[in-house]
């Protein structure tokens, strides 16, 4: 039978659950009129821009575009299919469900993907009890002890210990009800080139990787000789995708909530040792690097990432590949590289949590530590330059089409390099967007597409940090704002009622065309770290400054000729007066 997921079965649910009580329970949310508001778990903000209407049953984030009912919330954030979700829900509410039988299709799917968890579950039982007390895991439980690893871990962690048997879950699987065909499926067993099957973990400390619906879904495995592979992941099967789990994610994620950052380390028993002095806000990819799906599961838990690597040539290149990861998908990282000969668990043994915490202040962001890498490895004579401009047009490219993250980082570096933007990006080809519709980015209106590119990255900056509009003001730029849609995006930032209250007002502002120009904005600007943020400022109030004495000057100079034509004296002399301060200001 499955759930009866019909429009009355639903609309009971949600009539019955408290939106503001379930979104609660994650985000701190204050009353603010009729609605809450409060910081948006799916995204990094300082200002609140995430909103719940307890009325309507609904949430919108201003900030990054999330929204929808309490259904969507529990699918996003706790990464749940819509019946995981429907049957919390009830649970919680204590709200019995109606079932309906299942199709054929259906039901297969159903029962081939509770055959592989069973499978599973049923292994992790008997490897751990293994490993607590059977005399063929002593020298299994001595690795532990030497490893710092205690019981209560071992425990919480279900570690398990596989026999050095060819056949023990072969033999022990199908009398607790578990097929051959299932464990083959959850690669459990392996099938020999003749007949029979083999048991594929054999003398292995043993991880189960469990799941966010709280079942083990596969397994990781340490040999405890001297064979290969060291490290040994059960292969993807319909339960397990290693691109989109992460070890400890499951056992860890309330300890990444309240700490509103997350550590990713490369192995398991980094993780595990962290746990045991006290650092539970940690994941760790199980044998491939991060990816995007990683990014991604992270962001409904944290503000920030920070990975934590080896100093070495395989650590600059896995930081390298994972900057446009975050780039792209908005979350902020940092690094912070070991001292030599050091990796989690050694350092954290010999300096304990306090020395950890210390070093992670030091954490670097990841643009700036790929950079400085760069710059030590090639050096900064033209050749150098010629490689470092190569790698860094790579994760340009790697960036996609997200516009302000690809303006800020090329702005950035550039400047760093000694070179301009277009230098930097020559030669760099964007990708192509992707021929499905939705995927998309919204069309340009006709009155944007005529901003000059240097408007409106000005404006762009402005939106996002609509805090600095008084020192660009200062600086001209209503000087140099003459295009219609560049006015109109201009005068809603005048028309803010609070500089301080974050760039998701301005969407309640906006009625025209710019609305959709700040919309996609907010959705798509990253968190930059106030030094970086600063250093864009300062740049680009530079330019500006320049540009509109320059402007100013152009206006004069026609003045100018137009009071030599019509033969003003007085007003000429007025006139050159002001050009010889402007001069002066130019060249000073």
């Amino acid at each position: 039978m499955a759930v009866n997921q019909g429009e009355d079965t639903v609309q009971l649910i949600k009539d019955a659950v408290d939106i503001a009580e379930i979104i609660g329970e994650h985000v701190s949310l204050k009353r603010a009129g009729t609605n809450l508001k409060g910081l948006c778990p799916f995204h990094s903000e300082k200002t609140p821009s995430f909103t719940v209407n307890p009325d309507r049953k609904t949430y919108h984030c201003f900030g990054c575009g999330e929204g929808g009912d309490v259904f969507s919330f529990m699918m996003n954030f706790h990464r749940l299919s819509f019946v995981e979700a429907l049957k919390e829900l009830a649970r919680k509410y204590q709200i019995p469900l109606p079932e309906k039988p299942l199709n054929p299709q259906e039901l297969e799917k159903a029962q081939k993907r509770e055959a592989l968890q069973s499978a599973n579950e049923k292994a992790a039982e008997l490897f751990h009890q293994l490993l607590l007390s059977d005399p063929t895991a002593q020298k299994a439980r001595e690795y532990l002890g030497k490893r710092g690893i205690p019981e209560e871990i071992t425990t919480e962690f279900r570690l398990g210990f596989a026999p050095d048997s060819w056949n023990f879950l072969v033999n022990t699987l199908p009398k607790q009800n578990i097929t051959i065909e299932a464990a083959k499926e959850a690669g459990l067993i392996v099938p020999r080139e003749k007949s029979g099957f083999y048991d594929r973990f054999r003398n292995r400390v043993m991880f189960p990787i469990i799941g966010l619906t709280g079942r083990v879904v596969a397994f990781g495995g340490r040999i405890l000789d001297d064979g290969q592979p060291k490290y040994m992941n059960s292969p993807e099967s319909p339960v397990f995708d290693k691109s989109r789990t992460l070890f400890g994610l499951y056992q860890n994620r309330e300890y990444i909530r309240q700490a509103k950052n997350c550590l990713v380390v490369e192995g398991n028993f980094d993780l595990l040792s962290l746990a045991v002095h006290g650092v539970r806000n940690v994941v760790a990819p199980l044998g491939t690097a991060l990816t995007q799906a990683h990014v991604r599961s992270l962001k409904g838990y944290t503000d920030e990432v920070i990975l934590l690597f080896d100093g070495d040539q395989a650590g600059l290149k896995a930081a390298m590949r994972s900057v446009p990861l975050f780039l792209s998908e908005q979350v902020t990282a940092r690094i912070a590289v070991l001292p030599e000969a050091h990796d989690p668990d050694t350092f954290v043994r010999e300096f304990g949590r306090e020395g950890l915490h210390t070093h992670l202040k030091n954490a670097m962001p990841l643009p700036e530590f790929v950079f400085d890498k760069l710059v030590a490895q090639h050096g900064s004579s033209v050749a150098g330059k010629a490689k470092i401009v190569a790698e860094l047009q790579e994760l340009i490219k790697a960036i996609g089409d997200q516009h302000l993250q690809r303006t800020l980082f090329v702005s950035h570096f550039a400047k760093r390099l000694d070179l301009t933007p277009q230098q930097l990006l020559a030669g760099v080809i964007l990708p192509q967007s992707t021929t499905t519709q939705a995927a998309k980015p919204i069309a340009q209106g006709k009155g944007e597409a005529q901003l000059p590119m240097k408007q409106r990255q000005l404006l762009e900056f402005l939106v996002a940090y609509p805090e600095y509009l008084p020192a660009f003001l200062e600086a001209g730029l209503e000087e140099i704002i003459m295009n219609q849609f560049g006015l109109a995006i201009l005068h809603l930032l005048k028309r803010q009622p609070d500089l301080a209250g974050g760039p998701e007002q301005l969407l309640e502002l906006a009625t025209g065309p710019e609305r959709a120009f700040i919309s996609r904005l907010l959705i798509s600007t990253p968190s930059h770290a106030e030094e970086m943020r600063e250093q864009m400022a300062r740049e680009m109030l530079r330019w500006l400054s320049s540009t509109s004495l320059k402007a100013k000057k152009e206006r004069l100079m026609k003045q100018i000729r137009e009071a030599q034509h019509a033969r003003n004296e007085q007003l000429l002399m007025e006139l050159m007066t002001q050009k010889i301060q402007m001069d002066e200001a130019l060249h000073s």
